[in-house]
C-alpha cells in the first residue's frame, strides 16, 4: 500500500507541474542552477524522473523492490536540497511549485512533506525482497523511455524566453484575449495606440500596491488608457480589487498557457508602456511617475 501511495504522489506531482511548466522552469533560473536555454530541459527531465519513479512504485505493488525504495529516498533527498536552496535564495514565501498551482505549499511545508514521505519509503526497506514488474529490465527500460518522452510531447519546448526584468522593444502577443471562444474580449484594441498595460498576479502583494498606484493615477487622469491583465484564481479577484482599490480600470484574465509570463516576464508587477503593441518602456511601481507618464502620452 505504501508503494502505491508514493507512486500516485510522484505521478500527481509531475502532472500538476506540467501546466504551466514555466513556473517550474523559472525556479531553476532563480536559484542559479540553469539559464534560459537549459532550464526548459532540466525542468522536463525532473518531471520525467518523477513520472518514471511513480510508475515503478505503482508496479512495486507488493513493496518487494528494496532498490526502488532506496532510489525514492535519494530522490526525495535531492528535492529537499532543492527546496532548501529556494529558501536560501528566495525565502520561505509563496508557492514552492511542488504541486504546481493545484496545491500551494511554502518551501518549508514541502520539506516537512518530504520528510514524511522519506519515512514512508524507509518502511519499504523493511519489507521482504520479492519479484514484481518493477524489477524487470524490459519494464524499467520501457518506463524510462515513456517517462522521458511524456513531458517533451505533452508540453513541447517553445522557442524564445520570457522578457528579462529590464527588457523592452519587443512585441506583445495578446491574441488569446481576442480568441473567438472567449466571450469577454477587451472592449478596446490593446495593440493599437499608446497605453499602459500592467500584468498583475492576484496573490502578489507588490502587484496590489502597483495596481493601487495605477488606479490613483487613473482617478486623477481618467483619460489615460491604463489596462490590467490579471493572472490567478477568480476566487482571489474580489480581495485583489478591494486591496488595490481598483474601481474603473478595465481588466481581463490571462492564463500561463495563454502567454501571461511570455508577455510580462517573471518580475511582477510588469507595468509596460506600449505603443501599437510594442513595449517601449517598463517601469517598477516604485519608480512610476505620473507626470512622466502623462508627458509620454502627450508626445506624438
Amino acid at each position: 500500500m505504501i508503494s502505491l501511495i508514493l507512486g500516485a504522489m510522484f505521478i500527481f506531482s509531475a502532472y500538476t507541474k506540467l501546466f504551466p511548466i514555466e513556473i517550474f522552469e523559472f525556479s531553476f533560473i532563480e536559484i542559479k542552477v540553469a539559464n534560459w536555454t537549459t532550464a526548459p530541459f532540466i525542468a522536463r527531465l525532473f518531471l520525467a524522473l518523477e513520472f518514471f519513479l511513480g510508475i515503478l512504485l505503482l508496479l512495486n505493488w507488493n513493496a518487494g523492490n528494496r532498490m526502488l525504495a532506496k532510489f525514492t529516498i535519494m530522490l526525495l533527498g535531492v528535492f529537499t536540497i532543492y527546496l532548501i536552496a529556494i529558501i536560501f535564495f528566495q525565502g520561505n514565501s509563496g508557492n514552492c511549485g511542488c504541486f504546481g498551482n493545484y496545491i500551494k505549499m511554502t518551501p518549508l511545508e514541502s520539506i516537512i512533506k518530504n520528510i514524511v514521505l522519506i519515512s514512508l519509503a524507509s518502511v519499504l526497506l523493511l519489507q521482504q525482497r520479492q519479484d514484481n514488474l518493477s524489477s524487470k529490465k524490459y519494464i524499467i527500460l520501457s518506463c524510462a523511455i515513456a517517462s522521458i518522452a511524456t513531458p517533451f510531447v505533452v508540453n513541447p519546448l517553445s522557442s524564445g524566453h520570457p522578457p528579462h526584468a529590464e527588457e523592452i522593444n519587443y512585441r506583445l502577443n495578446l491574441d488569446a484575449l481576442y480568441a473567438k471562444q472567449r466571450p469577454d474580449a477587451p472592449s478596446v484594441d490593446l495593440m493599437k495606440g499608446k497605453r499602459v498595460i500592467a500584468f498583475l498576479s492576484l496573490t502578489c502583494p507588490h502587484c496590489k500596491i502597483g495596481a493601487q498606484k495605477l488606479n490613483l493615477i487613473h482617478q486623477q487622469n481618467p483619460d489615460l488608457p491604463i489596462y490590467f491583465i490579471l493572472n490567478g484564481e477568480t476566487s482571489d479577484l474580489q480581495e485583489f480589487l478591494e486591496s488595490s482599490k481598483t474601481k474603473d480600470i478595465e481588466y481581463r484574465f490571462m492564463s500561463m498557457q495563454e502567454g501571461f509570463i511570455k508577455n510580462a516576464g517573471i518580475n511582477l508587477p510588469a507595468i509596460l508602456w506600449v505603443k501599437d503593441g510594442q513595449v517601449v518602456n517598463r517601469t517598477k511601481y516604485t519608480e512610476l511617475d505620473a507626470a512622466e507618464l502623462i508627458a509620454w502620452f502627450q508626445n506624438p
